[in-house]
């Protein structure tokens, strides 16, 4: 049975959040606000001062509207993670495995105590659109897990996860998957710093580029993305869907994503398939800046 659900989305100036619960055979949207930060939010933040921050902004938003959840989930930033493709040997068990990927931390990012990471990794020869024995990996810092889990504690709230917003904000891609099989997506993620785009073959990702978010660069980046696509013999026009997540996109940004990939790119609401009431409905961030929370209701929908 369903649970009362609340997703947290940060940036590195706001928390973002929203409260899903089902009642009537039917999911509802019960809560959807945001806090700015009182100070700027970093991966390296020590763990007093980041529950300190996180504290400070939720407690915004629940003087407003208190949780009715106990149930918490997060999503970070790229720059939260250490994101790298390497291979990998199928013959590893998972621990094993996890032990070669903190050696390659150790390697590409010197600076780092390579024990103090939890792991996520997608094995990309799980699609047929690649089949070199690579992983893509995303390497949290513990000590930040740590905060998030005493500052869920603190306000009685049991976690149940914490992932990447891009692949959290995937989860749209899943929910609204065609049935065809052997369907490709692309996806794009765009956020404060870093934004990133992905490549799915059904919902197994085989491809994950990291984009600096600076106007300058953003369509450099997304350019050298594309055209690394095809090195597997892929163009934009072979993608079935292209769909977008993001904070605070402008008409012009807007505008310009469509005109680089073309009529098929789809920017996702993450409320249209959720009930709620009149109240939420005429919240300028429901009606207006919906495509901002995909990362906050993704991880919510985690457990739908």
């Amino acid at each position: 049975m369903f649970k009362n659900h609340a997703g947290i989305n940060l940036t590195e100036t706001k928390l973002q959040l929203i409260e899903i619960s089902f009642k009537d055979d039917s999911f509802y949207l019960e809560n959807i606000d945001q806090a700015l930060h009182s100070e700027n939010l970093s991966s390296d933040c020590a763990e007093d001062k980041l529950i300190e921050i996180l504290q400070s902004s939720f407690s915004k938003i629940i003087k407003k509207k208190p949780l009715n959840s106990h149930n918490v989930s997060f999503s970070l930033p790229n720059n939260f993670f250490k994101i790298f493709e390497v291979p990998y040997d199928e013959s590893l068990v998972k621990k094993d495995l996890h032990e070669h990927f903190r050696w390659e931390i150790s390697v590409l990012f010197p600076e780092c105590d390579k024990g103090n990471f939890f792991i996520q990794h997608i094995e990309i020869d799980k699609s047929t659109a690649r089949r070199e024995k690579k992983a893509i990996v995303f390497a949290v810092d513990k000590n930040l897990v740590t905060a998030i889990n005493k500052f869920s504690a603190r306000n009685s709230l049991s976690l149940k996860y914490i992932d990447n917003a891009h692949l959290a904000s995937n989860a749209f891609l899943y929910l609204n998957r065609k049935k065809r099989e052997n369907e490709i997506a692309l996806s794009i993620y765009v956020d404060q710093k870093y934004s990133s785009l992905s490549a799915l073959d059904g919902v197994s990702p085989f491809y994950f580029k990291v984009l600096d978010s600076s106007a300058q660069n953003i369509f450099e980046g997304l350019t050298d993305a594309v055209n690394r696509l095809g090195d597997y013999n892929l163009t934009i026009s072979d993608f079935d869907r292209i769909l977008l997540y993001g904070q605070d996109l402008t008409d012009d940004f807007e505008n310009k994503l469509k005109h680089f990939f073309g009529p098929h790119l789809t920017i996702i609401n993450p409320f249209e398939r959720l009930k709620t009431e009149e109240q939420i409905m005429n919240n300028p961030l429901f009606r207006i800046k919906y495509n901002s929370f995909t990362a906050a209701a993704g991880i919510a929908v985690r457990i739908v």
